[in-house]
């Protein structure tokens, strides 16, 4: 202690300088301790719940948030995965665990997470989200609502980020149901909008020619009903022309029907006029009703044909199955066998080769020769369709007999098929049979029989057989591809529904003898009228192609029809080659064609060339290109052609194209058209010339939905469409969409979805 007087300064001084020296190392030792004892003093910082309010049994227990990353119980919606695969967003029940509890720690160690909370599913919903519950093992209580698979399966685990509210499931796949890739259940589908649509299309010419003046219009008009689950449509068109001769008008009406879906036997049902599928029989158009399978009630993996790859894993593997060098199928399997049974649907042929890369780095690989051909399905699959209506077959030379049509297609295991139906109606009876089987190297082949009895119009009755194969196969290593090679053989009496529905008949095998007699033959010269001398014998289609190095094929195809009695047969031949050399385009191609009713065969040569012109100056943002063809007819007639084509305006809306040509016919020719993709419509102007006419073309095309948020016009609807609401959003484009954008309100139509 100091005591300073008055009269001694220099003592208090020195007092005062002691003083605050003493004062500044106090502070500099208290600052140094803060810094070092900073972290542990914020990773410990302890607030005592008693300093929050009164007394302390008026305080909550806060013990578990002492803990990082704990957060509260309760229900919130969440993102649920299962194997990183999104499944469906749902409100979920969340509890605490305690830790102090052995039941609830020993479920705490399943979680892969540190919010300490269990998300509440049930057995039940977990069966939902494609986990086989037979796999849940010691599970006596079914009820229980909070279930963590870990706690049954080894190797599985649930992780809740609560930041970004997706709870995480990992179970291994032995453990998942066997549900196909992109299975969405039913219970998710959804009807879409009650909505009302038209669709049209307009188009029309002007033509000046050496004969005269000539005026077409055309309109295509599709009008359909949403109505909950309920579709109808009706398709009209409308034609006119006009010319110094006359005037020409009239409505048609093609078709009406109603259709709905049959979700639990993922059928559809039609009601009208309807078209049958030509998987079994030739399509038919029928007015009455059908009811068939729908290949859109599955999941892609579900489609068409594709083998079933069956292998063996040592250990946790990864499977990874390639096509023509591409990967079509990943996947993670346990050890032990497994089963592949979801492949998408590959329609080109192709050896798929399978490599299980094991955990420990070690690899095994085969190969599963494969190649298809259209009535194959996969192993379980059916297809079924039946019919009941009246034949709606056009023209005033045809009967409308009732029909009763009936078909099933089932995939069998080891990639067989076997597939038949029957056809009934007043004067016609025919059954059919047949089987498809994947040989393997030896391809894959499908063949059938049908038998049938025909009452024909005339009063005559006949019975024959028809009978067809198909075959295709694919030779990856010489880049080979036998696309499809079918034949047909009939016997005589063989006739089909279709033929055994025309009034007008000539050539019977009993008039043989009266003709001899006649002076002059029974024929008749009528459009719609069928030859019964002149039916069909057999048929022999093939298709081959042949890659040349990476940008080149080659390819021939051709049929070949005869007829019984006629020693004339319909010939059709094309080939060709096409690829490209660096950026140039070219296709060179033969044509045959040979017609009974033709004294001589028309031939025609086909060259096209087109060269991008990206690299030059305007043409950077906007794709154009430069073409040239030319071509010569089995007459002499030979024709050249080159022009320019390509795009223009903000998002290319605008496309265009200019040629000029020359040939032996029609002299100096040339085009112009342009064409414009908008947001209401589509639309199109053009004008061509030579020196025998002139003509203007010129088209408008769009679509319209009347929904609950007025009217919207948009480009032309597809099957499936898809209405955009972004209401006081103008003006605004639909991503990767040429043309689309949303109107004054926010309305947009995305068409074919």
């Amino acid at each position: 202690m100091c005591w300073i007087k008055s009269s001694q300064n220099t003592l208090a001084s020195r007092c005062i300088s002691y003083f605050l020296f003493v004062m500044r190392t106090i502070f500099y030792i208290f600052s140094l301790l803060g810094i070092f004892y900073s972290g542990l003093a914020t990773a410990n910082l302890y607030f005592s719940p008693e300093m929050i309010g009164g007394g302390g049994e008026t305080i909550a227990d806060l013990s578990r948030f002492n803990q990082e990353g704990i957060q509260p119980a309760g229900q919130y919606t969440v993102d649920i995965y299962i194997n990183n695969e999104f499944k469906v967003e749902k409100k979920v029940n969340f509890i605490a665990l305690q830790m102090n509890n052995d039941s609830d720690a020993a479920i705490a160690r399943t979680l892969h997470d540190s919010t300490g909370l269990l998300a509440c599913l049930s057995v039940e919903e977990l069966e939902k989200l494609g986990i086989a519950t037979q796999s849940l093992h010691g599970l006596t209580h079914r009820h229980l609502r909070c279930v963590s698979p870990g706690q049954y399966i080894d190797n599985a685990y649930m992780a809740f980020n609560f930041q970004k509210m997706r709870l995480d499931i990992s179970v291994p796949q032995a453990a998942m149901k066997n549900l196909a890739r992109g299975y969405i259940p039913p219970e998710r589908w959804d009807n879409g909008i009650n909505a009302a649509m038209i669709n049209y299309n307009f188009s029309g010419s002007q033509n000046h020619n050496d004969s005269g003046n000539t005026e077409n219009q055309y309109v295509n008009l599709t009008s359909g009903l949403n109505l909950y689950s309920w579709r109808f449509r009706d398709y009209r068109t409308w034609s006119s022309y006009r010319s110094q001769h006359g005037t020409y008008q009239q409505w048609r009406h093609i078709k009406s029907y109603a259709e709905r879906p049959l979700i639990g036997l993922r059928s559809v049902l039609q009601v009208g006029d309807t078209v049958t599928n030509g998987d079994v029989f030739d399509s038919l158009n029928i007015r009455g009703g059908q009811i068939f399978t729908d290949d859109n009630m599955y999941p892609d993996s579900r489609r068409g044909f594709a083998p079933t790859v069956r292998g063996h894993a040592r250990t946790n593997a990864r499977v990874n199955i390639t096509q023509n060098g591409y990967t079509v199928y990943q996947t993670f399997v346990s050890p032990g066998a497994f089963v592949i049974n979801d492949l998408y649907p590959v329609y080109s042929s192709g050896d798929l080769h399978v490599t299980v890369t094991e955990a420990d780095g070690g690899t095994q690989s085969f190969t599963v020769p494969y190649s298809s051909v259209p009535v194959l399905q996969r192993e379980g699959r059916k297809k079924y369709s039946l019919i009941v209506g009246h034949l709606n077959a056009s023209g005033s030379g045809t009967t409308k007999p009732g029909v009763l049509q009936g078909t099933l297609i089932w995939g069998l295991p080891k990639n067989v098929t076997v597939y038949g139906g029957f056809q009934y109606t007043d004067n016609y009876l025919a059954a059919l049979a047949g089987s498809g089987l994947n040989m393997g190297v030896l391809g894959v082949i499908s063949a059938d029989i049908t038998q049938a009895r025909s009452h024909l119009f005339n009063g005559e009755e006949y019975t024959g057989q028809s009978a067809r194969f198909l075959y295709a196969r694919s030779l990856n290593t010489l880049g080979t591809t036998f696309q499809l090679t079918g034949y047909r053989y009939s016997t005589r009496g063989f006739y089909t529904l279709q033929e055994t529905a025309v009034r007008s008949l000539t050539g019977s095998y009993h008039d043989d003898e009266r003709n001899n007699r006649r002076t002059t033959p029974s024929y008749i010269d009528y459009s719609d009228h069928y030859d019964l001398r002149n039916n069909r014998k057999s048929k022999f289609q093939a298709s081959i192609s042949q890659q040349l190095g990476n940008s080149n094929a080659v390819f021939i195809s051709g049929t070949r029809q005869t007829y019984w009695n006629n020693s004339v047969a319909n010939d059709s031949l094309q080939a060709g080659l096409n690829g490209s050399y660096r950026n140039i385009n070219y296709s060179v191609t033969y044509s045959y064609n040979r017609a009974t009713h033709r004294s001589e065969a028309d031939q025609g040569f086909f060259v096209s060339v087109s060269l991008p012109l990206s690299g030059w100056s305007g043409f950077d943002r906007h794709p154009a290109y430069a073409t040239f063809s030319s071509s010569r007819e089995s007459h002499g007639n030979v024709s050249n052609q080159a022009g320019l084509t390509g795009t223009a305006l903000q998002n290319n809306t605008l496309n265009w194209s200019v040629s000029q040509g020359q040939s032996r016919d029609q002299g100096n020719n040339g085009n112009l058209s342009v064409g414009y993709q908008g947001a209401n419509a589509n639309s199109n102007i053009g004008y061509s010339y030579s020196e025998h006419y002139r003509q203007i073309n010129y088209g408008l095309s769009g679509g319209l939905i009347l929904h609950s948020g007025g009217i919207t016009l948009g480009q032309p609807l597809g099957e499936t469409n898809i209405l955009i609401a972004a209401p006081g959003m103008s003006d605004i484009a639909v991503e990767n969409e040429v043309g689309i954008k949303t109107d004054w309100r926010g309305y947009a139509i995305k068409p074919y979805a």
